[in-house]
């Protein structure tokens, strides 16, 4: 069984480094923004068709980690969480809103154990979803968000020490790529030894739309083979795609 040394990625990566203010997991799938039509006295204007919905986000049945541990959501709601602040990626300070989505949904997993013998805790994935005024606004987003994550040069201050490592394609969307990166410090009592936290990130465009699907653990190896499929989120960011629509 394949077991990395993985410790409280989320609680950092989240509260330390990307300056949240936290999530109430329990209301976690009834966060929608409220619509004028659940306002009493009000009446409400039917959404676009093509609106954003939580239904184009991952679902827990959707994501993927390794034998013993998987991903499962705590929260969903707009790019900020509903106001909480929280950053969804440290080196999108302005998120993909930023990037000129006119709306943009949002998903935070944590990655829990599924086996006993495993260690695994609070390890964090953030699913963003963006709408654009058309496929090339998206396609140009695209670009840009690839370029910001691979600088990297508007993070926290707490990231005193960042490496992009390797980007690669994935065959999936109009186009795709997965951007490895390390980033620390990991703060003492987090994690001993040599720890980094490391990073994928996953960017696809379909049409008018872009999803980025990122996964932060701590741990001193990575090592997924690609007879089983690759890296976590080198197998979810089709699934990603695929819910577009």
């Amino acid at each position: 069984m394949r077991q990395h040394r993985l410790t409280l990625a989320a609680a950092v990566a989240a509260a330390t480094l990307l300056g949240a203010c936290g999530s109430d997991p329990s209301a976690a799938d009834d966060r929608a923004p409220a619509t004028p039509a659940d306002q009493a006295g009000t009446t409400s204007t039917p959404a676009a068709a093509d609106a954003l919905t939580e239904d184009v986000l991952l679902t827990d049945d959707d994501t993927v980690y390794n034998e013993g541990a998987d991903w499962f959501r705590t929260a969903t709601g707009d790019e900020d969480l509903d106001g909480n602040g929280d950053l969804a990626h440290p080196c999108l300070a302005e998120g993909l809103s930023g990037t000129g989505a006119t709306e943009v949904v949002r998903a935070d997993f944590e990655l829990r154990n599924t086996e006993d013998d495993v260690e695994v805790d609070g390890d964090h994935l953030t699913q963003l979803v963006g709408r654009y005024d058309d496929a090339a606004a998206a396609r140009a987003a695209y670009d840009e968000v690839a370029a910001l994550v691979s600088e990297c040069t508007d993070r926290p201050e707490a990231i005193t020490d960042f490496r992009t490592l390797t980007s690669r394609d994935v065959a999936t969307g109009d186009a795709a790529q997965i951007i490895d990166a390390h980033f620390g410090p990991v703060p003492e009592g987090i994690d001993e030894g040599e720890s980094a936290y490391i990073m994928e990130t996953g960017l696809a465009v379909e049409g008018d739309r872009l999803t980025m699907v990122t996964s932060i653990i701590v741990g001193l190896d990575y090592n997924f083979l690609e007879e089983d499929g690759g890296t976590p989120v080198n197998q979810m960011l089709p699934k990603a795609v695929d819910r577009l629509g």
